[in-house]
């Protein structure tokens, strides 16, 4: 693997650079493009959402989350009515990654803002889904307001940020955190108009079961294999890093997905992909250190909150 050999070369100067490269590579991938709206600083003394004790701040607070969210993309996609949506009303198929930016605009809004911002954050991204909705050449109808495609996207997105965090993480969370993650991110799902979202690993599980005669691999769903399974980025650094990122998402796949995206079972090939991504994964950890999104929402979280003066 290239990330290997590059940490063998043992020439500190050129560990920086790779260090920073990789950190400037990975801003701009998730800032390719943002939602309106987004922001982290107030008011003064909101927690938001869910706060600092949080199993949600805990488990985003880490680059193993973006893995996960690429995981969820890819198995996401096995959702023909979903995937179709999509492509008919967006620039997916032409900006990809403009989408994963808006996808994790999204998601560290109603993770880290305060409560007002996420609210006005989930009613934008209603008022944008509105507009999504149709039938399919098979007569199939598709609406990404309806509660089946909400949980659907939904469930693919925290399952996969969840078994990323279980694998990758140095410090995971517990079986009862799972469940209280899942709960959590259901509230996003929710208030984006969801109901009955699943909230803990067995209903996820159940869920999954649920779904599985419903999914398939599409032509659009290969336009998502031809993205992810390529290079990304303009370096020899950005690219080799992405196909390594974009490798273990689809390894991180559940053994129904993989079966239909026809993946390999190659044990060799699977560890080496592992600790490799570990490796690159505390690489960043030390290039990027503290989230300064994570920094401004601990920050209004743990003030005081302000108060107005009353003047008689």
């Amino acid at each position: 693997m290239l990330v290997s050999r590059l940490l063998d070369l043992g020439d500190l100067a050129t560990m920086g650079n790779l260090k920073r490269g990789i950190a400037l590579t990975w801003a701009k991938a998730l800032n390719a493009d943002k939602l309106p709206g987004e922001q982290y600083t107030g008011p003064r003394g909101d927690p938001g959402l869910f706060g600092p004790k949080s199993v949600m701040w805990y488990v985003h607070d880490d680059p193993s989350g973006v893995v996960g969210g690429v995981m969820g993309l890819i198995l996401g996609s096995l959702h023909e009515p979903t995937m179709h949506g999509t492509n008919k009303h967006s620039v997916y198929k032409d900006d990809p990654l403009g989408r994963l930016g808006r996808t994790v605009s999204f998601v560290n809004t109603m993770c880290w803002a305060s409560t007002p911002v996420a609210e006005k954050m989930a009613q934008t991204v209603r008022r944008m889904h509105k507009h999504v909705h149709g039938t399919m050449p098979d007569g199939r109808p598709y609406d990404a307001s309806s509660s089946e495609h909400l949980t659907w996207t939904g469930v693919t997105q925290a399952h996969g940020i969840i078994q990323a965090h279980l694998r990758y993480h140095p410090h995971p969370v517990s079986k009862a955190e799972v469940d209280r993650y899942y709960a959590e991110y259901a509230v996003i799902t929710e208030m984006l108009g969801a109901s009955d979202v699943p909230k803990t690993a067995a209903d996820v599980d159940a869920y999954f079961e649920e779904m599985r005669p419903q999914l398939t691999y599409s032509e659009e769903t290969a336009d998502v294999v031809r993205f992810f399974t390529g290079p990304i980025g303009k370096t020899p650094v950005a690219r080799a890093g992405s196909k390594l990122l974009n490798k273990a998402a689809f390894d991180l796949l559940p053994p129904f997905a993989k079966r239909l995206y026809r993946l390999p079972d190659n044990l060799i090939d699977q560890a080496i992909t592992r600790q490799s991504l570990r490796v690159l994964l505390q690489m960043l950890r030390d290039a990027v250190g503290d989230s300064p999104i994570k920094t401004q929402a601990l920050e209004r979280a743990t003030a005081r909150p302000e108060v107005l003066s009353q003047t008689g």
